[in-house]
């Protein structure tokens, strides 16, 4: 924000946090968290600490790391919530990518946003095929069933 922004502008505050996210390191994750737990919105808090947990768990290589990476925040955020939520689908997804056997139940269960993001990004047929039978959407189960069949068909 600049000395001219007023405070009270929702609008300003969401891109001054967004801009902080895009543009900060790991090691600036404390001090980042911190911020957005004192964001007295939170929705806003929420929404920009959802894009601080996509972008880490973008680059994190395993379950287990997006669980200690993200273990200070749940602790402060809690484990109910949405940001919680998107922080246990991430690491179903880096456990699916890492070939752990798929969890039904959980595959079932997860949000339209994960089972979109491993029906773009799943290279398992078993995988899949499980998704193509569980998905909440007939769009999600066909693209599934569909990318299944070619992976199938590649040997993989």
């Amino acid at each position: 924000m600049t000395p001219n922004d007023d405070p009270a502008n929702g609008h300003a505050r969401f891109d001054q946090l967004s801009a902080a996210v895009r543009e900060s390191r790991p090691d600036d994750d404390p001090a980042l968290i911190a911020t957005l737990l004192a964001e007295p919105d939170r929705l806003m808090a929420e929404s920009v600490l959802t894009s601080l947990v996509d972008s880490r768990a973008e680059l994190l290589g395993s379950a287990a790391s997006v669980a200690a990476w993200a273990e200070p925040l749940l602790d402060a955020v809690g484990a109910d919530g949405f940001v919680a939520r998107r922080v246990r689908e991430w690491g179903l997804f880096k456990a699916l990518q890492s070939g752990a056997s798929v969890d039904r139940e959980a595959l079932a269960a997860a949000s339209n946003w994960l089972q979109r993001k491993v029906v773009e990004e799943a290279d398992s047929a078993v995988v899949l095929t499980v998704l193509g039978e569980v998905a909440r959407t007939k769009r999600v189960r066909n693209l599934a069933k569909t990318r299944a069949g070619r992976l199938r068909s590649a040997g993989r």
